[in-house]
């Protein structure tokens, strides 16, 4: 059987993200991704999650077979600029971040300054996003040099910061015949299918309880992808009470199930990457293993899959209403916020649409 060509992946943002998701597709040096330096002080967190046990030199994670990564682009200018012009480099952004996160994957994929650049000989692209400052404000005009030219894209969390411009995103995706996926893995690990396969310990679970990271809306993602994983999607209606709009956000289904997001942020925990879920019933309640950066892995793997899939089928492997819905759930907390009253989502977002 002759070798199939492996699909030649662009990256935009050498990230954490980028090395995350970046060693399930391509093979790595995986010494020197554990090692720290100024332009990449984070890699050896991912490193020290994916290393088998104590052998430094082996990780315990298996690549999905299929891609190379081919180009890279980072956004240097995230930050802003100063008076003078001069790019504001803060923790995430660094100027030998490209050259550091090329020199890990043994392919040594390009550099590219532009983005037209980087979109020319690629036949996917991923959007890495654990340090733009903007929480996906960037995303459609990252996704749409891509979209535009028909190369499947697989955009990080948060999909976008509004509910117009996941729209636009998806309509791009349908307008130029390819296709577009955005996923948490938070829906996808081990212990998130472990816990919904315990709901019969319970009977009929009726509420559900989601302690997530913090308020950002990337950590608020995760949190409703939990309860999606979990409880479905298809939510009816919002509310929203703390001091903003996504400190706990309460969810309501048709079928008077109800779930209770919570993200209190670094005023009541240290921040982390934890999640933490527990379901209850009339009969009783369970609890979810913790979900954190140790857990992540096996969510991580299948989420590349999904992409892989995509790339080989056309088909996008979440429906995209799943995708807007964390989105809209989003708008409809600011809305419920704002006004201090339950929001329907039919009243920020039309399914059909």
């Amino acid at each position: 059987m002759p070798t199939q060509t492996p699909t030649r992946l662009a990256i935009v943002r050498c990230d954490t993200h980028a090395y995350w998701y970046g060693v399930f597709m391509e093979e790595c040096d995986v010494p020197l991704l554990g090692t720290q330096t100024d332009d990449s002080p984070t890699r050896c967190g991912v490193h020290n999650y994916f290393k088998q046990s104590n052998e430094y030199g082996r990780l315990k994670i298996e690549r999905v077979p299929g891609f190379t990564i081919a180009k890279i682009f980072d956004r240097l200018f995230e930050k802003g600029a100063d008076a003078d012009g001069n790019p504001i480099l803060q923790y995430g952004t660094y100027p030998g971040r490209p050259n550091e996160f090329a020199e890990v994957f043994l392919n040594r994929p390009q550099v590219c300054e532009t983005l037209e650049e980087l979109t020319v000989d690629i036949d996917a692209a991923y959007l890495a996003d654990s340090s733009s400052p903007g929480e996906g404000s960037d995303h459609l005009e990252l996704a749409r040099s891509f979209l535009e030219k028909g190369i499947p894209t697989f955009v990080d969390k948060p999909f976008a910061t509004t509910l117009d411009d996941a729209r636009e995103i998806v309509r791009l995706a349908k307008a130029n015949g390819t296709v577009v996926m955005s996923a948490s893995i938070l829906s996808h690990c081990d212990e998130s299918r472990h816990f919904k396969n315990r709901f019969a310990e319970i009977g009929e679970a009726g509420v559900l309880f989601v302690k997530g990271g913090n308020g950002s809306i990337s950590s608020v993602i995760h949190t409703i992808c939990a309860a999606q994983g979990v409880f479905g999607g298809d939510v009816e209606a919002v509310e929203s009470m703390g001091e903003s709009p996504l400190d706990c956000i309460h969810l309501y289904y048709p079928d008077n199930r109800k779930a209770l997001l919570y993200s209190p942020g670094n005023d009541y925990f240290e921040w982390s990457c934890s999640f933490h879920m527990s379901a209850y019933s009339n009969q009783g309640v369970i609890h979810c293993e913790p979900i954190g950066d140790p857990e992540f892995h096996t969510g991580t793997r299948r989420v590349v899959e999904m992409f892989r899939k995509m790339v080989d089928t056309g088909e996008p492997p979440v429906a995209y209403t799943e995708m807007l819905e964390p989105i809209a759930i989003i708008e409809a907390a600011r809305v419920a916020h704002k006004e201090d009253r339950r929001v329907a989502i039919s009243e920020v977002w039309d399914r059909t649409d």
